[in-house]
């Protein structure tokens, strides 16, 4: 077995090439071990007796062999894990060829990791119980990318470019007075790439009294939406979409902590976490945010109509629609029973 220890391995790090940061934070991380690590993976997960194991009677379906390196290479495109077979079977939920099949412990968020971290790597036969290499996992920390399309539209969506309480538009487009944030070009011009936390649209996220945006009663960002603006506009203000390659993780149980409350904050928040909350419609916490997929309307959580955007219910959010991934985890945390975890 591999060793984490108190490692904190993210699949923010698949974000590095789709994202066109520098690649070069790969070459920062330490060595992914094959011998001690990835083939443990594929060794416990995959080439099972009779499964990918390649010996007699193995069925080796998709001709995939999991019991060597030049096998598993078969299967590999040094550098690209999203265009590795070996890698999307493992990390795409909705397939219904995934690996381990049905019936099978799905692999963890951190073994996954490993493998697309050593695919980055350029899928090296690294042997680490020799001497002859360094590789360990020991150092390897989060790399916390922030992606404009991901992470940060959805808040100036929800928080700016909302209907406002009286009716009358913020920077929706509907009122002339007002900038309007919908798009990364709309947002550019607040934004000063030489000096990034000199911009005005970070001064105003940050600012006190009625230099505030939001203005009162609308609630100001969390200190979670600062730090991602934060980062994203000293990582370079970048128009990233890192939809490709960030995937859709649904299996297993969904956290509410962890999974649906980070899409009510950055989606819903901007509306519905003042004081005086549009509709009269509050989400500032779990029990609110439960209650309304308690609550039906023919027969449907009033929260899944709004974010399907079904006949019947109002549309959320206002401004665009969650992804396909983002509805379908807030459903299977409601069929799961609406855990408070």
């Amino acid at each position: 077995m591999f060793f984490l220890g108190s490692i904190v391995l993210v699949v923010f790090i698949s974000q590095l090439q789709s994202c066109k940061h520098d690649p070069a934070n790969i070459s920062n991380l330490p060595t992914v071990c094959f011998d001690t690590q990835i083939q443990t993976i594929f060794s416990s997960s995959c080439a099972m007796s009779g499964c990918h194991s390649g010996g007699s009677g193995s069925r080796d379906a998709g001709g995939f062999n999991a019991s060597s390196y030049a096998s598993i290479m078969k299967s590999v495109k040094p550098g690209n894990p999203w265009g590795s077979k070996v890698y999307t079977i493992v990390s795409s939920p909705n397939n219904p060829n995934m690996m381990p099949p049905k019936g099978h412990q799905p692999l963890t968020l951190e073994q996954r990791t490993l493998i697309e971290v050593w695919i980055l790597q350029g899928a090296k036969e690294t042997k680490c119980n020799t001497g002859t290499t360094t590789g360990t996992t020991q150092g390897v920390s989060q790399i916390d990318t922030i992606c404009f399309a991901q992470d940060i539209l959805p808040i100036v969506r929800s928080s700016c470019a909302t209907t406002a309480v009286s009716g009358v538009g913020c920077h929706d487009g509907s009122n002339g007075e007002a900038k309007k944030f919908s798009d990364y070009n709309s947002l550019l011009s607040y934004v000063n790439k030489s000096n990034p936390l000199n911009s005005k649209i970070y001064r105003v996220l940050t600012g006190s009294g009625e230099d505030r945006m939001p203005p009162y009663p609308y609630s100001a960002l969390t200190s979670q939406q600062i730090t991602s603006f934060q980062k994203w506009l000293t990582q370079g203000a970048l128009n990233s979409d890192c939809s490709a390659i960030k995937g859709c993780d649904t299996t297993g149980t969904i956290s509410f902590t962890s999974k649906v409350w980070p899409i009510i904050q950055n989606n819903c928040l901007g509306c519905h976490g003042s004081s005086n909350p549009n509709g009269s419609v509050s989400l500032t916490n779990y029990t609110q945010v439960k209650s309304y997929a308690d609550n039906l309307r023919n027969s449907i959580p009033i929260i899944d109509g709004a974010i399907r955007q079904l006949t019947g219910f109002k549309p959320m959010p206002q401004s665009g629609k969650l992804s396909e991934c983002q509805i379908r985890t807030v459903e299977l945390w409601i069929q799961q029973g609406k855990l408070n975890n």
